[in-house]
Formats: structure tokens, C-alpha cells, sequence
């Protein structure tokens, strides 16, 4: 597997002393910052966040296969996740600090927008985790007590309301931002895009009085001079690549196995293929030897079959688009763009928490993914009008989060994967090749550290929701 690039930020100038000099001799160095501040912070905690390899979702989430030898990344062979968002966390605590110190208010709304996204990813990966007294270890609390999700969840959704109102371009530009350039109000429709995610990452709690989920979707689409929203793909949360330097590359720039034993995974080839979906010459080679651009010249690898079986069969299926690992700048990554905004909207209104026209929201979220390909407007208004595509009231969510999954095509990290969790569509190809009993698991253990030093209330956690069984496949409160 590829080796994976990391950016490294040095914070704190170390000096040391070298001979008996007198204090005149000592110099700083002018060329490396020596001391922390929000900027410096700020652009390390985005890097940690946008710069993502989505080779490892999209295997989970079946856009891809990777038949060169098992692994437990790529198949359904899971075990304990990892507690890693903690330390983006505690980064994002020192950067609030040092803000607080210097009065400087423009990143007090990143603060709680950082920790939504943070927090909520950790509870998604596996249910109850540490949150109020999470990151307290400097005042000696090396043991924090687990809250429920659905508190957890409550306590985000606040946090991204205090992120809508603390984000103001009036506070001064934001320094250290390399993804919006320092425009809090680019910020802003992000944090409310966000906060439509997370609403419909809970639909199936709509009927919990105390979220007031409907109300809250509501007030946001209702209210565009409070809570603006994105208006077309400018407006992305997204990491733009460049050949500057080494770890500012596509992430997948130079993956071997990506360019040797990948490929598109079949019940994704025929999913395209029966739309007659432009992308896929946007995602895929054709078939070895036959020409580009026909639907007929490309195919999947069912990631169900063995390993050997998907080797043999891979000889007549297609690899995925060079570009992918021969293009040092390739496309931006999306964390979240104004498609999926758009698909979010018309489920909504799909589900009458809001009124609206869900055909224009759906239709908007298709052409802004066509438009990111390169594909034309004409082109993606022919594939609005097919049948199995255009959009009708009767089958609506399920065109919706079929689309918005098409979308997600190596980008969104996880997303696609968590929502495919929520919706149960697509149907994912399972078998020998997958493990975990031909099962696509719910969740992840917790990680060994939480029981090696947090042994109580890690396993207090597993008793409370699980029943004892810290298991991959059993259902987080979120989901049930």
C-alpha cells in the first residue's frame, strides 16, 4: 500500500546553548515562527481534516475493489478504530486558547464548528464516546466519562447554531485558512451546510421531541440572511491540490496498487451503466484493449468474490480512471460540497419536514456533480430525463440517496459509507471476499488504548449500548 504523506508544522523554536557566549551571541532564527498561534494552528487543523486518502471509504462503501491480498482496511474484516480525532481536538483547543488570549474572535467560530465535525465523526465511528469531559487531561482527568450519543448530539447541533453566529467577516480575516482564504462568511454556509448533515444523519429520531430535528432543518432553509447556505460548487469545502511541494499532492498521486489491483466495484459499474451515466468515463478505464467512452466497454469486480476470483476476473473489468493516481493535482477533495446540500434538501422535503420543490433540489445536486466532472449542462439535463433517473414523489428517496452516493465518488471520506449504513442503499455486494460472515458491519470496536487506560468507562459504554458485546455489526443509537 501507498505510503501516506503527513504535514508537519513546527510551532515552538527549540534553542540550545551551544558554548558560554554572552546573551548578545544568542539569535533567533528569523525564518521559523517561535511561537504558537491561532493562524499556524488553523492551517495544520485543516490539513488534518481535508487532507484525506478516500481509497479506504470508497473500498467500504463498494465503489472500489482491491484484490491483491486481504486486508482488514479493505474488507469487512474490521476490529477497533482509532481515537486519532482527539488529537485534531486538542489542536483545536490550543488554537480557542491562544485566540482567547489575543482577543482574536474571528476563530472563536471555527472553535465550535471543528469540534462538531470532530466529535460527530468519533460518535459515527463508534456510538458513546468521551465528549464533556473529553480533553481535560491537563487538568488531571486522564479517565473521562462516556456521554450518550443522542446528548452528544444535541450538545452539536448547539455548537454549530454557536458557529453560525460567532463566524463574521467584520471580526477580520481569518489567517492560516487554506480553504476558504480567510472568508468567514464561506465558513458560515458550511457550518450550516453541516449542520443539514448532521439533521438528516438523525431521521430516524424525527419523532424525539427534545431534538426537534424538523424545526431545526426548518429554520435553517428558511432563513437565508441568518443561516446562508451554499449556492453552487464555489462555494465547496474542499482541499484544491497543487504540485508545489511533495505533500501537497493528490493524495493517491503515485498508489501502485491503485494503478495495478483496483478496480471499479461491479454492483457500481452496473449502476452507472444502467443510467447511462456520463461519469462513469469520469471514474473508470474501459475495458483493457476497448475503446472509451461506450457503456458497453466497462465493468465492475464483484467484491464479494475471493480474492483469487477477483483477480482472474479482472481481466475484463475496468480499472479506475488514471487520473486518479498519475495526476500530482487531480480534482479537489470534497469534504462537502453544494451537491450534497442539495440532495439533503429534497430528502427533506421528501419527508415533508419542510415544504419546498424536492425536483428542483435533486435536480440541482445531479447537475452540480455533472458540473465538477466537466460534464455539460445539456448532457446532464438529457440524464435527468430518463426514466430510471428523472425524478418522481413515489420512489423519491431512493433516487436522492442513490444520486447522492454517485456523488460521493472518491471524495467525502466516510460519508458515503455512514450513509449508506443509514439508508441501507445501495444494496452492497457481500460474500467470502468481504468476511465478517458475508455481514457489512455497523460500526467499529472501541480502541485498545480506552482499555488499557480508560477501562471502566469504556467498558461502562459497551454495557450500556451494546450489552456487554463491543461488536462490529451490533446497532449504535443512532441508527436504530
Amino acid at each position: 500500500m501507498k505510503r501516506h504523506n503527513s504535514l508537519i508544522i513546527f510551532l515552538l523554536v527549540a534553542t540550545s546553548l551551544v558554548s558560554c557566549k554572552k546573551h548578545e551571541d544568542f539569535q533567533t532564527n528569523p525564518n521559523l515562527p517561535s511561537t504558537a498561534t491561532p493562524a499556524l494552528l488553523l492551517t495544520d487543523i485543516c490539513y488534518n481534516l481535508f487532507y484525506f486518502d478516500n481509497t479506504g471509504p470508497d473500498f467500504a462503501a463498494r465503489f472500489l475493489t482491491y484484490y491483491e491480498r486481504g486486508n482488514s482496511d479493505l474488507d469487512y474484516s474490521w476490529s477497533q478504530g482509532s481515537f486519532d480525532g482527539y488529537n485534531t481536538l486538542r489542536q483545536v483547543k490550543q488554537m480557542d486558547s491562544l485566540a482567547h488570549q489575543s482577543n482574536q474572535q474571528q476563530y472563536f467560530g471555527l472553535t465550535k464548528l471543528f469540534r462538531a465535525i470532530l466529535f460527530s465523526q468519533l460518535s459515527e465511528q463508534f456510538g458513546d464516546i468521551p465528549y464533556s469531559q473529553a480533553l481535560q487531561a491537563v487538568s488531571g482527568n486522564f479517565r473521562p466519562e462516556y456521554d450518550s450519543q443522542e446528548s452528544i448530539y444535541a450538545a452539536l447541533l448547539q455548537e454549530l447554531d454557536d458557529a453560525n453566529s460567532l463566524l463574521d467577516n467584520n471580526l477580520g480575516k481569518i489567517n492560516g485558512d487554506i480553504i476558504y482564504g480567510g472568508d468567514a462568511n464561506q465558513w458560515k454556509k458550511f457550518t450550516n451546510a453541516f449542520k443539514l448533515r448532521l439533521l438528516i444523519h438523525l431521521s430516524k429520531k424525527e419523532a424525539d421531541g427534545s431534538l426537534n430535528i424538523k424545526a431545526q432543518f426548518e429554520n435553517i432553509v428558511s432563513n437565508s440572511s441568518a443561516y446562508p447556505l451554499f449556492t453552487g460548487n464555489a462555494d465547496n469545502a474542499q482541499l484544491v491540490f497543487n504540485a508545489s511541494a511533495t505533500n501537497n499532492y493528490y493524495p493517491d498521486f503515485g498508489y501502485l496498487s491503485l494503478a495495478t489491483a483496483v478496480s471499479i466495484e461491479e454492483g457500481f459499474a452496473d449502476s452507472l451503466k444502467k443510467f447511462k451515466d456520463p461519469r462513469l468515463f469520469e471514474f473508470a478505464e474501459p475495458i483493457s484493449g476497448l475503446a472509451p467512452n461506450d457503456f458497453d466497454n466497462y465493468a465492475g469486480v464483484n467484491a464479494g468474490l475471493t480474492i483469487s476470483d477477483q483477480q482472474t476476473v479482472s481481466a475484463n473489468a475496468s480499472r479506475i480512471k488514471i487520473r486518479y493516481h498519475d495526476d500530482r493535482i487531480n480534482e479537489p477533495w470534497i469534504f462537502m460540497g453544494y451537491a450534497e446540500q442539495e440532495f439533503l434538501i429534497a430528502e427533506a422535503i421528501s419527508r415533508n419536514w419542510i415544504s419546498g420543490n424536492a425536483k428542483e433540489h435533486y435536480e440541482n445536486g445531479v447537475k452540480a456533480s455533472m458540473e465538477f466532472y466537466g460534464i455539460s449542462e445539456a448532457d446532464a439535463e438529457d440524464y435527468l430525463q430518463q426514466p430510471a433517473v428523472a425524478f418522481n414523489t413515489a420512489n423519491a428517496l431512493r433516487l436522492i440517496w442513490i444520486q447522492k452516493y454517485i456523488a460521493m465518488f472518491m471524495n467525502s471520506g466516510w460519508e458515503p459509507f455512514m450513509e449508506q449504513r443509514r439508508t441501507g442503499t445501495p444494496t452492497l455486494n457481500v460474500g467470502p471476499g468481504t468476511y465478517n460472515n458475508m455481514t457489512v458491519p455497523k460500526r467499529w470496536q472501541y480502541p485498545q488504548s480506552e482499555y488499557d487506560y480508560n477501562p471502566g468507562n469504556v467498558k461502562d459504554a459497551v454495557a450500556e449500548q451494546y450489552g456487554g458485546d463491543d461488536n462490529i455489526n451490533n446497532e449504535m443509537w443512532l441508527i436504530k
